[in-house]
């Protein structure tokens, strides 16, 4: 019987997740299809925008159920502040550390922008590194225990 519910439960998730793979799949056959040859087409706009979304949506849904969870209990309320802290740390440094430096481009970018492109490849960089060496370390682990 608590399978049957936990089906029932899941039936909702498992429709939206095939809604939007079928959304992607058409806005991605489109602009394939449509070839492009400028930035300004409209079929590379709504596959953008489409892109976006989901980004957004993925996005809240990571971050609302670490937060629905937290309150279960003190440690992982606990756990939750160590990670956003961490992640303020991690992202406010990647600023403080990226120049920003204009480059030479054919259109008109903002200061701003080059700030923060410099701080998202810091922060990609400083990831990388950090699933490398935990991969490292759990195989240098594991042989140990054995």
């Amino acid at each position: 019987m608590k399978e049957t519910n936990e089906k029932r439960e899941n039936r909702p998730w498992k429709i939206l997740e095939l809604i939007l793979f079928v959304v992607s799949l058409v806005l991605f056959a489109i602009v394939f299809t449509a070839k492009p040859t400028t930035t300004d087409s409209a079929s590379l706009d709504a596959f953008l925008y489409w892109i976006y979304a989901l980004v957004c949506l993925a996005l809240c849904v990571t971050l609302l159920f670490p937060l629905f969870g937290a309150f279960k209990s003190k440690k992982k309320l606990l756990r939750l502040i160590t990670l956003i802290l961490g992640v303020v740390v991690v992202v406010g440094g990647a600023w403080l550390l990226a120049p920003g430096t204009p480059i030479e481009t054919k259109a008109t970018v903002a200061d701003g922008d080059f700030k923060f492109a410099d701080t998202v490849l810091y922060v990609t960089y400083f990831v990388v590194c950090v699933a490398i060496l935990s991969l490292i370390w759990s195989a240098a682990r594991k042989a140990i225990k054995k």
